[in-house]
């Protein structure tokens, strides 16, 4: 998963007219060892990246680690929630009924962008897609504008 910069960075960064690049840098790397320790624990230190660093920049700058904190925290809680939204929304009787179908290549083909098309309008809701996901769904909705129009009305608590 790829993070963006980081807002308290950022905010550090907009508010001091020529920010101290080694503040920037202190910053950066901190966050990084916040993240690297939130998923690792205590394996994966060494070379520069050792424990005492560690300790010595939380010390320094405690206000950016309970913010980077609070951003894994709402990070874990958007991923809890999408996962969460993904299994309520895995049923699809728009789809069953096609599984019904008899066997066909076409079938295969129609069911493979049937669940891409609701897979991509639940992740769109959840604000999860970029340029290349609006494309895919209005590509897709432009293809099978009544199946678009069945899984807007199963997802319409979303």
């Amino acid at each position: 998963m790829k993070y963006s910069e980081s807002s308290f960075i950022r905010a550090i960064k907009n508010k001091v007219l020529e920010p101290d690049p080694q503040y920037v840098h202190e910053l950066n790397v901190l966050r990084a060892m916040v993240r690297q320790e939130d998923r690792q624990g205590d394996i994966g230190w060494g070379g520069s990246w050792t424990k005492e660093r560690y300790q010595n920049l939380k010390e320094k700058h405690p206000e950016a680690v309970m913010a980077f904190e609070r951003e894994i925290r709402q990070e874990k809680e958007r991923e809890q929630h999408r996962r969460e939204t993904l299994e309520k929304h895995r049923h699809s009787p728009y789809i069953e009924e096609v599984e019904g179908w008899p066997t066909s290549e076409a079938k295969d083909h129609y069911l493979k962008d049937l669940k891409q098309l609701r897979d991509v309008m639940i992740h769109s809701n959840l604000g999860y897609i970029g340029y290349a996901g609006g494309a895919i769904l209005g590509a897709l909705r432009s293809k099978y504008p009544q199946a678009h129009e069945a899984f807007e009305k199963e997802l319409a608590d979303l």
